[in-house]
């Protein structure tokens, strides 16, 4: 399987900083138990915020947060608090949030919006560039949620040859709402980036699409948008829960203690749970009024039922959470002091974040869960419940929760329609032992063969497959195709044979100098270029210099930085083959020079048309700063000039973009060819597979997106496939 990564606004572990020294602990969730057979995988990586800002850490600090997440395959990506104020509280979460839960807008003025979006589309960037240099060809990225709706557009921008999915784990409005927002395209072109962009329930991915049409970004299908040329996969992917850990919780010594604790506290009277963020989109203020009505309604609960509002604080930074603390508060103070005896209290608020245990044993305790979002993207809350239970227990759920659409034996309500909520409490605590046994057991079915675990094997699975209706074009070369490819080559009277070398011929290495031919690839070479019909071309992003060191003497034809300059077999002299300005290496030069000189490992290599700054021998946290900041400083730079930069492997590339392999090739094009042969396996063959003749065999080594028809898994396949033309 193709090396995955994942990008998501938070981490699974968090730092805190106390007492001057750095502690580290879970916050998982989820989405950490859902992903954790892929972020336990060291060829993996899982990208994302570490939960503390920069101007709190030293440098040395941050290089211990760096080494002491890859002992979990975890990458930081820093951020500044007023990146984290402007960025996630408001342009995040006062913005889109509010917007795709269909919730009044929290009234920010049009500059404050202007400066959060800057914000946004910087720390969308800053992740996008740390996947980036993360990625190697063909790996997998998986993008999560609103925070980082930008991400997929900007890697794609700069790679093809990964495979990359989004998200969306909150709910997605109706066109008519999201082309209220100013930069809804910009938002909507950026998930487009993706090849799969997932959603919890097919009415959000029918709101996606209608969406896309709207805003004339493509012409959507069934699962399917086509923009321009390619093929996006939009598809519902349901996520569940990690079953088993709800399930089995009753089996705990920490579980037991807290329920005994539970029971004692509620007296054994009937108890309503909700346990949830503070958050306006949650409904907590509809479920207190609505368990308000029932006291007045049926005075005969008076004293025999108990409603526990677990409430945990959330984002409490933000004017709007705080308004809706001090409401709840208040309200659930009023229905004590309106209801309430000496010996009964008819609302138990719990303003407070409980931990595993607690929340389980209040499920288990619990007759009735009462979760009634405004909306929401699925709410596994109610999941929960439902694997906590064992013989009985009633879900009361929201028609405007995602979880609806899997759990229908729930009392489904509208929570814009109070009576409902009302009628479904008195229904709930009044229901015969045999129905909520059936609708329980019905439930608990299903959940437990839809698991989280499940949920990311399916997304995963689906990014690791070519997508509906666009065949791949490349195949596996092995048994009867690469039989046929021999007999080609044995049968034909002229060839051309056109091989990349780095990646390709030999493997890489941390040290760009240290890859010379060994003297096996030297005689396979000579012998191949030995061969009057054979006309062998090397064709590399090396310099002439080292070319012409290490094949100088071959009877080969060399092409060196990437179709910059050549030499015919057996000649001296080398040809420039575009002529180009290149003024511009010395305002690159001494930038390269200077964040090599920060990050140990690095190196700078000057050729004569080309700079390309090396990374793969640095530290991981100097490679990632640095890498990202160069690009950035380099923008500006690179428009003057009109010039590319290539993300190689583990490699930065400036070049002109007149300069490229395809066009080197044409060249040898000119002549006819009864076999052609063309071995590469980076960004930069695909500009010499794209040209090839319909005839040729273009293979391309390792994972990836190419234009290639065939493929090979390394290098030492390729010299396998060579020896056997003798």
């Amino acid at each position: 399987m193709s090396q995955v990564l994942i990008v998501s606004n938070r981490l699974p572990v968090s730092v805190k900083k106390e007492d001057g020294k750095l502690s580290f602990y879970p916050s998982l969730g989820g989405l950490a138990t859902g992903l954790s057979s892929y972020a336990d995988n060291k060829d993996n990586r899982w990208i994302g915020w570490p939960g503390i800002a920069s101007e709190e850490l030293n440098d040395k600090e941050r290089q211990q947060v760096v080494r002491e997440l890859a002992k979990h395959n975890y990458t930081p990506v820093f951020l500044t608090k007023k990146q984290v104020d402007d960025f996630y509280n408001g342009y995040s979460n006062t913005v889109l949030w509010p917007l795709f839960h269909n919730l009044k807008s929290w009234g920010a003025k049009k500059d404050k919006q202007d400066k959060w979006w800057r914000a946004y589309r910087q720390v969308n960037e800053q992740f996008a560039q740390a996947a980036l240099n993360l990625a190697e060809s063909g790996s997998r990225v998986w993008v999560h949620d609103y925070q980082l709706m930008l991400v997929p557009r900007m890697m794609r921008d700069e790679r093809r040859d990964i495979i990359s999915g989004f998200f969306l784990h909150i709910p997605f409005p109706a066109a008519k709402t999201i082309s209220r927002l100013p930069q809804h395209k910009k938002l909507l072109t950026g998930m487009l980036g993706a090849d799969v962009v997932g959603f919890h329930t097919p009415p959000y991915v029918e709101n996606f699409l209608k969406s896309c049409s709207a805003a004339g970004l493509g012409t959507a299908s069934d699962h399917e948008l086509m923009v321009g040329d390619r093929s996006v996969r939009v598809a519902d992917f349901p996520m569940g829960i990690d079953y088993d850990k709800y399930a089995s919780a009753t089996r705990s010594p920490a579980v037991k203690a807290a329920v005994r604790r539970y029971r004692k506290r509620y007296h054994r009277r009937r108890v309503i749970v909700a346990i949830d963020r503070l958050d306006p989109s949650k409904g907590l203020v509809e479920r207190l009024k609505a368990y308000r009505s029932l006291l007045e309604l049926y005075p005969r609960l008076h004293g025999k039922v108990v409603f526990a509002m677990v409430a945990a604080p959330s984002r409490t930074s933000i004017p709007a959470y705080q308004q809706l603390a001090k409401r709840l508060d208040k309200l659930a103070r009023d229905i004590n002091q309106t209801f309430g005896t000496p010996h009964w209290q008819p609302v138990d608020y719990m303003n407070v974040a409980l931990p595993f245990e607690e929340v389980t044993a209040l499920f288990q305790v619990a007759d009735v869960a009462f979760i009634v979002p405004l909306r929401d993207g699925m709410n596994l809350a109610a999941k929960e419940f439902v694997a906590s239970k064992h013989k009985h227990g009633v879900l009361i759920l929201s028609r405007t929760a995602g979880a609806a659409n899997e759990l229908p034996d729930a009392l489904l309500v509208n929570p814009k329609r109070p009576e409902t909520l009302v009628y479904a409490l008195q229904r709930a605590l009044t229901m015969s032992r045999r129905e909520l046994r059936g609708r329980l057991k019905r439930m608990q079915q299903r959940l437990s063969t839809q698991t989280v675990q499940i949920w990311a094997k399916d997304f995963v699975g689906t990014l690791q497959k070519p997508l509906p209706g666009t065949p791949s074009r490349t195949r596996l070369l092995k048994g009867k195709l690469e039989l046929d490819l021999i007999n080609s080559y044995r049968l034909a009277k002229k060839h051309l044979i056109m091989l990349d070398y780095d990646g390709s011929l030999v493997p890489f290495d941390e040290d760009y100098k240290a890859a010379h031919p060994p003297k096996a690839l030297l005689k396979l070479l000579e012998a191949l270029g030995a061969n009057p019909l054979n006309q062998v071309v090397l064709i590399s992003g090396r310099s002439s210099k080292d070319l012409e060191n290490w094949f100088g003497n071959l009877p080969i034809n060399l092409i060196a930085e990437h179709g910059a300059s050549y030499k015919n077999a057996g000649k001296e002299r080398w040809h420039t083959i575009e002529k180009v300005d290149t003024k511009w290496k010395r305002q690159v030069e001494p930038i390269l020079e200077k964040y090599a000189d920060l990050t140990p490992g690095a190196q700078v290599e000057i050729k004569p048309h080309s700079l390309v700054w090396h990374y793969r021998g640095a530290s991981p946290y100097y490679a990632q700063k640095y890498a990202v900041i160069i690009k950035r400083v380099l923008k500006p730079v690179l428009k003057t000039y009109g010039l590319d930069l290539l993300q190689g492997n583990k490699a930065l590339e400036i070049k002109n973009p007149l300069v490229s392999k395809g066009a080197a090739a044409e060249r040898w094009f000119k002549h006819r060819y009864d076999f052609i042969l063309s071995i590469g396996d980076d960004v930069t063959d695909e500009d010499l597979f794209a040209v090839l003749p319909d005839s040729a065999y273009g293979i391309k080594i390792g994972p990836g997106r190419t234009h290639a028809k065939y493929r090979l898994g390394s290098y030492k396949d390729t010299l396998k496939l060579l020896r056997k033309f003798f």
